[in-house]
């Protein structure tokens, strides 16, 4: 493993299990959270709790994708995007929870075997490099937790 890319892993695992500065861990505020509010809509937000995990999730996936060389794979759609109702419903949160465990777990997994000359490659398909994605992924993740944060209260 090579330096620069296993220190972006460790700030995408700082971000979604713990140990972060900007406080808790995507995982640790899931698991504070009461299942009833993660599918409630807010006034000011056209998003629940459920559809920015999904969209947590989706891009995941995206980064998982581009790996295999898609060239194709897009989240073009509301649905690619931020899920089908079924998928973000109060009944579905523990698959949903589980679902995204296991797609940050294959990211890592994915991640871990490659050096960093991966950093400097270009996305498939994309006008970006590896290392934009994955970095943008760590905002990106901290971004829609201080979201889940608001929509929570």
């Amino acid at each position: 493993m090579s330096k620069e890319l296993e220190k972006i892993i460790d700030n995408l695992e700082t971000v979604f299990r713990g140990d972060a500065w900007h406080g808790p861990s995507v995982l640790e505020m899931l698991n504070s959270l009461p299942e009833k509010v993660v599918d409630q809509k807010r006034g000011y937000s056209k998003r629940t709790i459920a559809k920015l995990i999904y969209h947590l999730v989706a891009w995941r996936m995206f980064i998982i994708e581009k790996l295999a060389d898609n060239i194709h794979y897009t989240l073009e759609t509301e649905e690619d995007n931020w899920g089908k109702p079924e998928m973000t419903s109060q009944e579905n949160w523990q698959n949903l929870i589980q679902l995204f465990k296991d797609t940050q777990k294959k990211l890592v997994d994915l991640l871990e075997e490659q050096n960093d000359e991966l950093l400097n490659r270009r996305v498939p398909g994309e006008h970006y490099d590896f290392y934009k994605l994955l970095t943008g992924m760590i905002q990106h993740d901290t971004y829609h937790l201080g979201m889940i944060w608001v929509l929570w209260e």
